[in-house]
């Protein structure tokens, strides 16, 4: 794609973001772009636009010198103008050049979240199940939707991988432009802390945001639960807040924790229509009422209430927490007047999202599940969800990665002593970490008061988990769920949980 970015200048005076520069006014660019190392490794013949930005790990401006050599270049967008550098090409110099890029971005693939009905979801559990829950929902009502989250964007068939939960906005922005040209009328996506906190998401054009619910998660990356509150809110009070679309609509969760914090935050805002759902009536029209639910191995059944009207569904999903995931997307549709009869139907029809809770078919008939439950939360979530269903011994398999937050870890085995009869230690990705001193701290989490099995070789963990299985037993296999690759070191190997089994036990 080739175009001009006529309109960029005067938006970024607008928001005080401009200090000096510009592009000459027929400057075509192909590209636009903050990867030095791309660049400098693929040197091509595009006309690129760089964005020296500053993270948390690098910075663009380290690498002027060398950039400026390229012919590819076709202009520079500097927080700082380094002395002694003789720029080949034109410099504009911005206050913060993440926020430039991400106007540009917006203006350059024409704004494509202003012709898409965009709902973004955030919170630590859920948001993938509700991802597709959403686009469930509204194509049931005459939309045609892409989903973007954890495991891939897809649409209609069309796939692509996702690296990253919630990926830049300049990914972000070029995906959507592709979608629309391939007919779709909505995007459904999830909204990960690490994306608002960077300002990945900056530029999107919002008409939903979708919170879930808020647990220990990512303290390694934002220190403490304020912050990581103060992350997940950026969605309402700013990208929400302060997007053009006409009807703007909170969906928040009345649990008595961050979500009603978050309910009470959005009072001070007229310019956000806020829906809320629970488990407990409210004195309010816009309050989604959840009664007489029940869940086992084979779904969920459950009936709500909203403005005086009462209906009852069903759900092949399991568990609490996905009638909670449920929930919020049933008031996203009555809060868009969507058609209801439709909406459920579809999601009553719902198998589920590969990885989350997932049975895991086998020619013995066993009760298995794969899940992507990789913090104590969700893990408790799941296991909390599957010990009253279980009349045999419920058994989990469960590790935790290397280079991430390390507090976690014992906690993930006291959960899992707390809730499982046997249970089955063993790597998830360690990446960079020993396997053994992963598991070790695992281990200290533990009482030792239940059969315990440690072996660092998942493969061998998930065959000792199914030896000796009885008919009315559960294994859940925990922490990878979709992923079909394990991270050893620097290598990423083919590894999927599910084929692990069916080598077992057969498919």
């Amino acid at each position: 794609m080739t175009g001009t970015i006529k309109n960029w200048a005067s938006v970024l005076k607008q928001k005080n973001l401009w200090l000096s520069g510009e592009l000459p006014s027929d400057c075509l660019i192909s590209t636009l772009s903050a990867d030095s190392r791309e660049l400098l490794n693929q040197d091509t013949n595009k006309s690129v636009l760089f964005f020296a930005r500053r993270g948390r790990n690098a910075d663009g401006h380290r690498f002027l010198e060398e950039l400026n050599k390229l012919e590819s270049i076709a202009g520079f967008v500097l927080e700082e103008i380094p002395k002694g550098i003789d720029f080949k090409k034109p410099v504009i110099h911005v206050r913060d050049s993440t926020a430039a890029m991400a106007w540009a971005c917006k203006e350059f693939y024409e704004n494509p979240s202003r012709q898409l009905f965009c709902t973004a979801i955030t919170g630590t559990n859920g948001k993938t199940t509700t991802s597709y829950l959403v686009q469930r929902a509204l194509n049931a009502s005459g939309y045609r939707t892409a989903v973007n989250g954890t495991i891939q964007t897809e649409f209609e068939g069309k796939i692509w991988e996702s690296q990253l939960t919630t990926p830049d906005f300049s990914v972000l922005q070029k995906r959507m432009r592709e979608l629309l040209q391939t007919g779709a009328s909505a995007f459904s996506f999830e909204a990960s802390s690490h994306a608002l906190d960077q300002g990945r998401l900056m530029g999107i054009d919002l008409d939903a945001a979708v919170f879930t619910n808020l647990s220990p998660e990512h303290l390694d990356y934002h220190r403490d639960m304020e912050s990581y509150y103060a992350a997940k809110k950026i969605l309402f009070e700013d990208l929400l807040l302060h997007s053009p679309k006409a009807f703007r609509v909170a969906i928040v969760p009345d649990d008595n924790a961050y979500g009603s914090k978050l309910l009470d935050d959005l009072k001070a805002y007229s310019g956000i229509d806020v829906h809320s759902w629970g488990y407990r009536p409210l004195d309010s029209s816009s309050h989604l009422w959840i009664k007489n639910w029940k869940t086992g191995l084979d779904g969920s059944a459950f009936s709500i209430e909203y403005a005086g009207k009462a209906f009852d569904l069903r759900s092949k999903l399991i568990g609490r927490y996905n009638i909670d995931n449920l929930a919020g997307v049933l008031s996203l549709a009555l809060a868009f007047k969507l058609d209801f009869s439709k909406v459920c139907q579809s999601l009553e029809s719902f198998d589920g999202v590969r990885g989350r809770l997932e049975p895991v078919a086998t020619s013995s008939g066993f009760h298995i599940f794969v899940d992507y439950a990789h913090t104590p939360d969700a893990l408790e979530n799941v296991l909390l969800t599957l010990r009253p269903l279980t009349k045999g011994r419920l058994k989990v398999v469960f590790g935790c990665g290397g280079d991430r937050d390390r507090e976690k870890r014992p906690k993930m085995g006291q959960v899992a002593e707390l809730y499982a009869d046997e249970i089955f230690v063993t790597s998830d990705n360690p990446r960079t970490e020993d396997p053994d001193k992963i598991i070790e701290e695992i281990y200290g989490g533990l009482q030792r008061v239940k059969t315990c099995v440690v072996e660092s070789d998942r493969h061998k963990a998930i065959g000792l988990s199914l030896s000796e299985l009885q008919s009315e037993d559960v294994v859940l296999i925990a922490g990878k769920g979709h992923e079909n690759y394990q991270i050893l070191g620097e290598k990423r190997l083919e590894f999927d949980d599910r084929k692990v089994v069916q080598s077992y036990l057969g498919s």
